[in-house]
């Protein structure tokens, strides 16, 4: 019975799984908006689906991603976001990031703010993310 418990606890610290990386927040006072962007590895052999992000910092999280459409940058709420085995998406200025709508508190530089990523297979991802401006 060990024995079966040492295996499973290394095969899952070995096991393939989604990773959020480089994880970090713009600076912005409360009340105001501000995002987070990283990098998202899927590590899988599966397709997964990030469904959802949430933070205790705002009141509102999406994912968006802006669009270029006739020379004008808009943004645009993404529901689902699959993400292919082996893929890697950067979330990042003037493409994928997560917005955080009417901010509860100030952010500044040095801080660190926690989120929950929501994945269909992977499910619950927790991960801490740095506020600094680039």
């Amino acid at each position: 019975m060990i024995f079966l418990l040492s295996v499973l606890t290394i095969l899952n610290f070995n096991s393939p799984k989604m990773e959020i990386d480089s994880a970090w927040v713009r600076p912005a006072a409360k009340g105001m908006n501000s995002a987070l962007y990283f990098d998202l590895r899927n590590n899988t052999s599966n397709t997964d689906t990030l469904i959802k992000v949430s933070s205790p910092v705002a009141e509102l999280v999406q994912v968006h991603e802006t669009l270029n459409k006739n020379g004008l940058m808009e943004m645009k709420e993404v529901k689902s976001l699959g993400v292919h085995k082996n893929q890697i998406i950067k979330f990042a200025p003037g493409g994928y990031h997560v917005m955080l709508i009417k901010l509860k508190k100030d952010l500044k530089a040095g801080a660190k703010v926690g989120f929950v990523f929501y994945f269909k297979k992977a499910g619950k991802i927790k991960v801490t993310a740095v506020v600094k401006s680039y």
